[in-house]
């Protein structure tokens, strides 16, 4: 049972996590999907109980909206909601690398709940402008994708991310999970990135607790296991 004021997050591996409030509000983000010539994950996504799926873009990768359970809502798109104890806040900008050099848009989600702003940035490029970081403001929780190939953004790229929203807890996402996923997709693991952070937390389990009463003083690195159900989802061939 959740406290009156916190919020858990649960990781199922690349960019999905699960929020549930403190009043039983379920949001998923990302799940994931292999397409014909992308084999990522060697896993179906599996399934997960939500109110309100998000997703950030139209890369596989993110957007296996057919995995959402009966009767869940979706969202993809900028706007303001407000459902049950939860305000977001889809935030359009723009996608790192050459897709955003094409055009392609990357919604990132700020999520509010139980005093605490949660921002996920799905696929973002690191320098947004000056209109979008006054609308994403200041943030206690940033999940930011990284890995040592800098698939998506650099180190540099990541660590300015992170002086510019001055989170207390930073969640790496967007790296491979050898358990989940072939090393051919080109990912690699956070590792050598959290080697030059000042503190990194290993969480021994795959779900944690958010309060505003317990945030670190200062601004600490939580990587995440990947959740059992992701491990254990009906496999895929290439």
């Amino acid at each position: 049972m959740l406290d009156s004021q916190s919020t858990s997050l649960t990781f199922y591996g690349h960019c999905a996590f699960l929020w549930q409030t403190s009043q039983g509000l379920r949001v998923l983000s990302d799940p994931y999907r292999n397409i014909e010539d992308r084999y990522w994950f060697t896993r179906l996504f599996p399934q997960v109980e939500c109110d309100l799926g998000l997703i950030t873009h139209a890369h596989f990768d993110h957007d296996a909206a057919d995995r959402l359970p009966e009767g869940a809502s979706m969202l993809r798109s900028p706007g303001q909601l407000q459902i049950e104890d939860m305000s977001i806040e889809g935030i359009i900008d723009i996608h790192s690398g050459a897709s955003g050099l094409r055009g392609m848009r990357n919604i990132m989600f700020l999520l509010e709940t139980g005093g605490l702003r949660f921002l996920h940035i799905g696929d973002n490029r690191a320098d947004w402008p000056e209109d979008v970081s006054q609308g994403v403001g200041k943030v206690d929780v940033l999940l930011v994708t990284v890995d040592d190939s800098s698939h998506l953004l650099s180190y540099a790229e990541v660590d300015s991310i992170i002086e510019r929203v001055d989170p207390r807890i930073v969640i790496p996402m967007h790296y491979r999970i050898p358990s989940l996923m072939p090393e051919s997709c080109g990912l690699k693991s956070p590792d050598q990135w959290l080697a030059t952070q000042s503190a990194v937390k290993q969480l021994k389990g795959h779900s944690a607790e958010f309060s505003k009463e317990e945030l670190p003083p200062s601004a600490q690195v939580w990587v995440f296991e990947p959740s059992p159900e992701s491990l254990s989802a009906e496999k895929v061939e290439p």
